[in-house]
């Protein structure tokens, strides 16, 4: 995708967008409320009146949805979907044209065994294919504790990620104290309140503070993590944390000394972790705003009680799931993908 300097640094502040639509059938609704409870933007909010669920807006993005499919996953009657794209149109943070297309299911197993080449190739799916295609986010989990057992082992299959030079450049703390959790959870908040307060505003001044910040931290300041900050209000009303009452929470950290680039290990690891934790039964969810905002808030660092040379990386909540979800792939939009033979 070629853009201009110009390109590159405009509408960097609430861009056009073409968002996801709710498809909502109010027929075969039972009223339960899970949609909403299960959306991490807090996007979805019940109507009292009319007994439904209805797609609420961030500033000027029409749809705060980032098409995570949980509402249709969690619904017992299939009532709500996610459909179309999501898409920007201009400026900075613009949707490459490989990237179009409507997010679908995995694509259906070829038969290939008929293939002289390829006789060997499984015509159905593997376990590690069923794992990786059946694992979603859970963001609500059991008041129950899960056995320290099972969080050594799924951390044991972290252990065993590949690594830059075999270096391991990792370190997991891991958190089942509840009130210490919540206490991490208001400090974050604290710092993502003033990040959403300046993001959504109308004011010429903080569109240009945004646009600036978004220059030198292109990663940082993309309009779907915000909108995933609206979350945090219910906070307030006690409603909600942001590592969701999990009883298990798994910090993972990176020794910034690490070869070449330890980011990338750790994400591994990490993703050891949540597959193995699926294998067994458990639910799980990243969280990337602790690791976002603790730079700015010295108390977790002190509540986590880490220090040279580690940094952390993200956050994995860990749990029994509460509800039962429709055990089908998240719907994933087209591959960007070239073969160079």
């Amino acid at each position: 995708m070629k853009q201009s300097v110009f390109e590159k640094i405009k509408k960097a502040h609430f861009p056009e967008t073409q968002v996801f639509r709710l498809d909502f059938n109010s027929g075969t609704c039972t009223n339960c409320g899970l949609c909403v409870q299960a959306c991490p933007t807090s996007c979805l909010q019940w109507d009292v009146i009319n007994k439904i669920p209805y797609g609420t807006s961030l500033g000027e993005l029409e749809l705060a949805c980032i098409g995570c499919n949980n509402c249709e996953a969690i619904c017992p009657s299939q009532s709500i979907k996610v459909r179309g794209e999501y898409r920007v149109l201009d400026g900075r943070y613009m949707t490459p044209e490989d990237q179009f297309g409507e997010i679908t299911s995995p694509e259906p197993i070829k038969d290939t065994a008929s293939l002289e080449d390829n006789s060997n190739i499984p015509t159905e799916l593997t376990e590690t294919e069923k794992v990786i295609y059946n694992r979603r986010s859970i963001r609500m989990f059991k008041d129950k504790p899960v056995p320290k057992e099972l969080v050594r082992r799924i951390i044991e299959a972290a252990r065993f990620a590949p690594s830059a030079g075999n270096g391991q450049p990792w370190k997991f703390i891991v958190v089942t104290d509840r009130e210490l959790s919540n206490k991490i959870d208001e400090a974050s908040a604290k710092i993502l309140t003033m990040i959403l307060w300046l993001y959504n505003g109308k004011q010429f001044w903080r569109k240009l503070f945004v646009s600036i910040l978004s220059f030198f931290q292109i990663n940082k300041w993309d309009q779907r993590p915000v909108a995933a900050m609206n979350k945090i209000k219910q906070m307030k009303k006690k409603k909600g944390r942001i590592t969701f009452n999990a009883p298990v929470v798994i910090h993972i950290l990176k020794d910034k000394r690490g070869i070449s680039n330890p980011d990338v290990d750790v994400a591994i690891a990490a993703q050891n972790l949540v597959l193995t934790a699926h294998s067994l039964g458990l639910g799980t969810c990243y969280i990337g705003f602790l690791a976002s905002t603790y730079k700015y808030a010295p108390a977790i660092k002190k509540m986590l009680g880490f220090g040279y040379p580690y940094e952390l990386v993200t956050s994995v909540c860990v749990g029994y799931p509460k509800v039962r979800e429709h055990n089908k792939p998240v719907p994933r939009r087209p591959v960007s993908l070239e073969w160079i033979e």
